[in-house]
């Protein structure tokens, strides 16, 4: 029994139980998707009769549900986030020149006819090719900016070290587990693994230094600089690194050679709770849950879909796209604007975004879901594994030889570079026409390599090398190995 309480526990450690310390700014209760990971993960923790302890954020407006349908043995424990003084001066000055200054009206827009081109104040995203020094003050503000956030969670990363450290002293680890981004959150787990003398691995649920698009306000020469710095350091102390795709991992091997022996892959994979019943017949709907930006365009979408609605007649009684999510940034036009610009806005509905559970009950209505590229090719976008689930045919917008296409080669799937127009007018002119002759989908994640517990099965069995010597359990998990 340690003396540092935790914030939930459903029951305090067995004597002798092998335990895991993980450190991840994002878990239960926090509601973002990057607390998902690991929150499944748990599951499969503790069914190998293991002990799990979490330190993560505090974050009181989180959902405690999911803090209650966590597996006996877990334990939380909370760091408070990091905000600097001077950042609480900058909400109250940007907040004024809001009051005085609202936002602007939507961008500019090329061209004058059906199909013209948005052109946004500033994009979400830039390619790691053109960030570079300039002499322009908004490089400036993103060197700012990028030293803050390391800054931030850099200081976040050592609390939640020292924490670590003093409850290493009252129970026994076996090693020390980091899941990030926020990727400073491994100089946390560092830390534990080297004053503990803990094995420590680092679990990347994205890439850091080999991202291929940075968010633009960070997207700053100084970025690339301390994302390789940092990275290069947990990299060499790390006695496993997990990368969450094939290509990922490979690409980390090209940058660390000398650490190949110690990378593995391990995907998000798709869970098997129960889901809501899928719609047959009628209407014939493409749905999408979630967030709409740069890659994530949806103009390619509707210009296909305006062809087919064209070349078959279709009513939007007989056809429509829904969209749920976070939509429509400032100065950018709106998601709606976009399919009237089309011709095809009394085809489209868009809501809200939802709660995980309602959210999968919308997409259980649909016929075809569709999926739109993530920020690197060697990711595969977190929906993926919930789309695949269900009897829906799956539209995957991705490029040829990206993470996601090779996931999905040999299933079902229609993988569709995102900027074919035609290509993405044949499939759902394919799919209509299947549609209509009374042809149903049926769900593509059949078999293992899609699973979350199968790919659980290949992290635990790396983390199983580094129980203690000799022990009932080590000898257990050898004996069943390949």
């Amino acid at each position: 029994m340690t003396s540092i309480t935790p914030i939930f526990a459903h029951a305090q450690p067995e004597p002798g139980q092998p335990r895991l310390l993980l450190l991840s700014y994002h878990f239960p209760p926090d509601t973002t998707v990057g607390a998902r990971r690991w929150e499944k993960l748990a599951t499969f923790v503790c069914e190998r009769g293991w002990g799990l302890d979490v330190i993560t954020r505090d974050e009181p407006q989180g959902d405690r549900s999911r803090l209650e349908a966590l597996p006996a043995g877990v334990r939380v424990f909370t760091v408070p986030p990091v905000v600097f003084p001077v950042e609480r001066l900058e909400h109250l000055a940007w907040r004024a020149y809001r009051t005085l200054l609202p936002a602007a009206p939507p961008a500019a827009v090329s061209g004058d006819g059906k199909g013209a081109a948005v052109v946004p104040d500033r994009p979400d995203t830039i390619d790691r090719g053109d960030v570079r020094w300039t002499l322009r003050p908004r490089e400036a503000l993103r060197a700012y900016w990028t030293w803050m956030e390391f800054a931030r969670a850099g200081r976040w990363a050592r609390r939640a070290a020292a924490l670590g450290v003093a409850l290493a002293r009252e129970v026994s680890y076996f090693a020390v587990v980091t899941s990030g981004p926020p990727h400073m959150t491994h100089v946390g787990g560092r830390l534990v693994g080297l004053q503990a003398r803990l094995p420590f691995v680092m679990d990347m649920r994205d890439p850091w230094s080999l991202n291929q698009r940075l968010p633009e306000p960070t997207a700053s020469p100084l970025w690339l600089r301390l994302a390789a710095r940092y990275e290069r350091q947990v990299v060499e102390s790390a006695a496993l690194v997990v990368a969450n795709t094939e290509p990922a991992r490979e690409a980390l091997g090209r940058r660390y050679p000398s650490a190949r022996e110690r990378l593995i892959a391990v995907m998000n994979g798709s869970d098997d709770d129960p889901l809501p019943p899928s719609r047959r017949g009628g209407r014939f709907t493409i749905g999408y849950a979630g967030t709409i930006y740069d890659s994530r365009d949806p103009r390619n979408l509707f210009r296909a879909a305006a062809r087919v609605i064209e070349a078959l007649a279709l009513t939007p009684a007989d056809f429509g796209i829904d969209l749920i999510g976070a939509f429509d940034r400032p100065g950018e036009l709106p998601v709606g604007e976009l399919a009237r610009r089309e011709g095809i806005a009394d085809y489209v509905t868009i809501g809200p975004a939802r709660p995980h559970a309602r959210a999968m009950e919308f997409l259980a209505q649909a016929t075809m879901l569709v999926t739109f590229p993530g920020w690197n090719t060697i990711t595969i976008p977190a929906k993926t594994f919930e789309c695949v689930r269900f009897d829906a045919w799956l539209l995957s917008l991705s490029e040829r030889g990206s993470a996601t296409d090779l996931l999905l080669r040999g299933t079902a799937a229609d993988v569709v570079p995102p900027d074919d127009v035609d290509g993405i007018a044949a499939v759902i002119r394919k799919r209509v026409e299947q549609h209509r002759r009374g042809v149903h989908a049926t769900r593509i994640a059949n078999d293992d390599r899609f699973s979350r517990r199968g790919q659980a099965r290949i992290l635990l069995d790396a983390l199983a090398r580094f129980l203690p010597r000799g022990s009932r359990e080590e000898q257990s998990v050898l004996a069943a190995s390949p």
